[in-house]
């Protein structure tokens, strides 16, 4: 066991360590076998043969120097930080949550519709449950849902829409429209299916973050008070809606129903009907006056910028046609992520009050991409104040470099 390696320690263990020298506890083996030295001259032992290769001084750090070792990292790397709400983490921090009845939101597996179209009229047609519509690879991956309802086409339908669920839990099922396009198992006279604008009803969604969680925790404290402050509204409206703190915004400043008004707005991923959740949310803290007194808030989704993307992608020289094929699929797919259109890839996403750079994205491109040696963008940052900015149109040309 050897001392505590100091560059190791995040920042929450890293302030315990600090806390733990000023108050004057040994940390490293010389401090512990000097404090237990200073302790044997208090009680008059003398060791004649105290040298590292005495067996008798081998047993006593066995049994004293280096368990103190190991027990006092336990406290500054586990004990401490995971006592306190600002530092805990995974199961510590569903302790804490749970002793202030906060429990930490789970997955959940999306639920929205699909439309199926036919061209032929004149017969009725059923759509059994259980049948499965999917995705082209995106990152890889084919996403599936199942539609849950029997759903028969009129004699004159064209086109009817039928609920469906998601394959398995998560939020990388929250896709825009126009991702789900075939059946898993072709259905006769069945010449298309799309998931239209709107169509998730239910977002799916993954474990809560620490951070989340940490957050909702922390807004129980004022919670408790009359007055409805922005943690508490925050708090109501995650709730209810059942969506991240990080995603909702109170700005108070423009008042704009007069004193006492504001509008708090939320950030939806694309392709989720928001109309039903605003209303139950609005109607939950204006219409059964869950508000503060005098109080007038609203919630929305947050205004939306529309745009179009083109972009040059390069590839280097001796690049297959099926490779930049390859490239540029993966490349549309990494910018859709990057607008909340699917989330398959572990790139920086477009948010409210802040500056994208398309400058960051050419570089996340090219590193999850390498046959590529540029990517230009035909437009530049977009900066957002309380907008998020959505893809409109997206058109993406490869070419190879000439050297």
């Amino acid at each position: 066991m050897g001392d505590i390696n100091r560059s190791a320690l995040d920042d929450a263990q890293q302030f315990f360590y600090d806390r733990a020298k000023e108050a004057g506890i040994p940390l490293t083996q010389n401090e512990i076998e000097a404090e237990f030295q200073k302790s044997a001259d208090a009680e008059s032992l003398t060791f004649n043969n105290n040298s590292a290769f005495s067996p008798f001084w081998r047993f006593l750090r066995s049994v004293a120097v280096y368990p103190f070792q190991q027990l006092i990292a336990f406290v500054i790397t586990s004990v401490m930080p995971n006592l306190f709400l600002k530092t805990a983490s995974k199961q510590y921090l569903d302790l804490i949550g749970w002793s202030r009845d906060v429990e930490r939101k789970g997955k959940t597996k999306l639920v929205g519709v699909i439309t199926f179209y036919r061209i032929t009229t004149g017969t009725s047609q059923t759509i059994s449950v259980g049948t499965v519509i999917k995705t082209p690879a995106i990152g890889g991956k084919v996403y599936r849902v199942v539609t849950t309802e029997e759903r028969t086409f009129g004699t004159d339908d064209t086109s009817i829409v039928i609920p469906v669920k998601a394959e398995n839990e998560g939020a990388e099922y929250n896709l825009a429209a126009g991702y789900f396009t075939s059946l898993e198992t072709p259905i006769t006279g069945i010449t298309g299916v799309t998931n239209a604008d709107g169509w998730i009803i239910t977002p799916g969604a993954d474990d809560e973050e620490d951070d989340d969680y940490r957050q909702r925790i922390r807004a129980r404290f004022p919670a408790s008070s009359d007055w409805h402050v922005t943690a508490v509204y925050k708090s109501i409206i995650a709730e209810q809606i059942g969506i991240e703190f990080s995603r909702i915004h109170i700005g108070y400043s423009d008042a704009p129903r007069g004193p006492g008004s504001a509008d708090a707005y939320v950030l939806f991923d694309d392709g989720v009907a928001t109309g039903p959740y605003l209303d139950t949310v609005n109607d939950y803290i204006g219409g059964q006056g869950f508000h503060g007194l005098g109080d007038d808030l609203q919630v929305q989704a947050f205004p939306e910028t529309q745009h179009d993307i083109s972009a040059l992608l390069h590839a280097k020289v001796g690049t297959s046609s099926a490779e930049m094929a390859a490239a540029q699929a993966i490349a549309e797919q990494v910018i859709r992520c990057a607008f909340r259109q699917n989330s398959a890839y572990d790139v920086a996403k477009t948010w409210h009050y802040s500056r994208f750079s398309m400058a960051n994205l050419a570089s996340e491109i090219m590193a999850l991409v390498p046959v590529l040696s540029s990517v230009e963008f035909s437009a530049g940052d977009i900066v957002s104040a309380d907008t998020i900015p959505r893809l409109q149109s997206l058109t993406l040309t490869i070419t190879e470099d000439a050297y």
